[in-house]
Parts: C-alpha cells; sequence; structure tokens
C-alpha cells in the first residue's frame, strides 16, 4: 500500500504523460469504432428523453467517436490551448462524458464494450482531481511571470 501511496505522489514525466494519454485516447476511440460502427452494436432507444431512430443513431456514433479526436491530437502535438486550471476542468469534463456514454449503449449479457467505457472514465477523473497528467508545458500556460530583481 505504501508503495502504492508513493506512486501517486510522483508526477510522471512528460513522455509517460503524452504516451498514456495516445494510448489511452486510441483506445477509447477504436473500441468506439469496433463496437459500434463495425459490430454494429446498438444504443439505448431513449437518449435523455428523445427517442432515436435509426438514422439518428448512425450520426450520434460518429459523433462521439469524432468528439475523442481532439484529445487525441491534442496529446500528439503537444500543444497548449488552456491554462492549468481548465486543463483540470477539461479532464473532469471528459471524465463526465466518458460515464455518460457508457449509459448509451444497451446492456448485454456480455462484459464486453460498456464496461470497458465505464471503467476507463476513472483515469480523466484521477487526471482532473490531482492536476498530475498535465505536461510541464502547460502548468505555467497562461502564467505571467515577473522577475524580481533586488
Amino acid at each position: 500500500m505504501m508503495k502504492f501511496i508513493q506512486f501517486v505522489q510522483k508526477r510522471p514525466s512528460d513522455t509517460t504523460i503524452r504516451i498514456t494519454w495516445i494510448i489511452f485516447w486510441l483506445i477509447i476511440i477504436l473500441a468506439w469504432y469496433y463496437n459500434l460502427i463495425y459490430q454494429g452494436d446498438a444504443l439505448n432507444e431513449t437518449i435523455f428523453g428523445y427517442e432515436i431512430t435509426e438514422q439518428n443513431s448512425i450520426y450520434i456514433k460518429y459523433r462521439i467517436i469524432a468528439l475523442w479526436l481532439f484529445p487525441l491530437i491534442k496529446s500528439i502535438v503537444n500543444k497548449c490551448i488552456l491554462p492549468k486550471k481548465y486543463i483540470k476542468y477539461l479532464q473532469l469534463l471528459f471524465a463526465l462524458i466518458l460515464f455518460t456514454a457508457a449509459s448509451f449503449i444497451k446492456e448485454t449479457s456480455e462484459l464486453d464494450f460498456d464496461t470497458l467505457i465505464g471503467f476507463m472514465w476513472v483515469l480523466p477523473l484521477f487526471a482532473g482531481i490531482t492536476g498530475k497528467m498535465i505536461t510541464s508545458n502547460c502548468l505555467k500556460f497562461g502564467e505571467k511571470v515577473t522577475k524580481i530583481r533586488v
């Protein structure tokens, strides 16, 4: 238990952060594509009280897959777009979106895709709470650095 606590206290290197996010978002995108488009898994009949037709279901599937392209491209390019505080909020938002998106998929008797997505929302949640999964060049983005000379 102490080894785990020591591991959590450390901040990972920038390359580890980038590789972790790239692998994470690739798993998300490929799992969404394979299960929803290639296998043709069904979505729930209603989402947020709206009835879903077959045509709308296809649009929703592709939009959900396209939603995860932004974090993947951001991880690959490694450019900062927001200060640290807002990146933490964005990571928490992605965790919430993953959690709700797992509920859109129709339940089956197999432990498959919805369970994978249901468990993968924990990493962005952990990253958003701790702020340790932000690269070092994004930690000081947008801050004004003033030198005090004595």
